[in-house]
């Protein structure tokens, strides 16, 4: 295993954005192996930014081994489906022009919760529109993913899913999706801080299809809510499985950045080997 960090774990949604170039540069200084792109951070989709981006990496000897969209693909409108595939296939080619190996998707939500707050107090878990079902969703999400994996094969750039709200919620229904979906360009993105129902058994099931791992840490206390994850269990899940790839941290801790990564680092790295 390989242990890198999310840009995002340096930012949080809030307050001004740094340069892409500056994240990369604190993850090689705090001693990582490589670094995950959150597409917040990546200021142009010119060839020429990002393989300036992918030239930097070289520079630092930090890969960027993935990026991180925000797609969703709950929409019962074809239209704005395949506008959602579109979107997903612009990036998977500025990661393959950044030279990353997987990009983050979601399966996307209802929207029928509104403030991401009141998605967190209720667990992530969201009524469907009305008139559809969650059979309908898993639909639409196995479909378009179908149509993006074109593109994810053709640049060599495999597909994550990741247990990020909405019908990855629970393990159970993010199964149906990783089941049906035959490709060796697609698989699951393990988030260790996602899965609040049957935390360890939900890890497990999703074990077998991990491509990624986001590896959460809170210190100093989380932000909706903290997890006191046993990373003893979690990797032994993951060694069973014989998973061997990238374990990248999400740091959410309310900690500032500058001690709360490190600390996340010397926990993880007495695990990844």
């Amino acid at each position: 295993m390989k242990l890198g960090v999310s840009t995002y774990s340096y930012w949080h949604f809030r307050g001004p954005k740094l340069p892409l170039k500056e994240y990369i540069e604190m993850a090689w200084r705090d001693g990582f192996d490589g670094v995950e792109v959150l597409v917040n951070h990546v200021e142009s989709r010119s060839r020429s930014y990002l393989r300036s981006i992918r030239r930097l990496s070289l520079e630092y000897g930090m890969p960027v081994y993935a990026l991180a969209i925000h797609n969703n693909f709950v929409k019962p409108d074809p239209a704005e489906r395949e506008a959602q595939v579109r979107y997903v296939s612009e990036w998977l080619e500025a990661a393959y022009e950044m030279g990353a190996s997987v990009v983050r998707i979601n399966s996307g939500r209802w929207g029928t919760v509104k403030s991401f707050d009141e998605l967190m107090a209720r667990r992530g878990v969201e009524p469907p529109i009305e008139g559809y079902t969650e059979d309908d969703a898993v639909e639409w999400v196995v479909d378009c993913i179908y149509r993006c994996l074109d593109k994810a094969e053709e640049l060599g750039v495999t597909l994550g899913l990741e247990n990020h709200w909405g019908l990855t919620t629970r393990a159970e229904t993010m199964l149906k999706i990783l089941r049906r979906v035959n490709s060796r360009y697609f698989g699951a993105i393990m988030d260790t801080g996602n899965f609040l129902y049957d935390t360890y058994r939900e890890l497990e099931a999703i074990a077998p299809y991990t491509v990624m791992v986001h590896a959460k840490t809170y210190f100093g206390g989380g932000v909706w809510y903290t997890l006191d994850i046993d990373y003893d269990r979690v990797f032994k899940i993951l060694r069973d499985a014989g998973f061997k790839g990238w374990i990248s941290l999400e740091y959410e801790g309310r900690e500032d950045y500058s001690t709360g990564v490190k600390k996340s680092r010397d926990l993880l790295l007495r695990y990844v080997k």
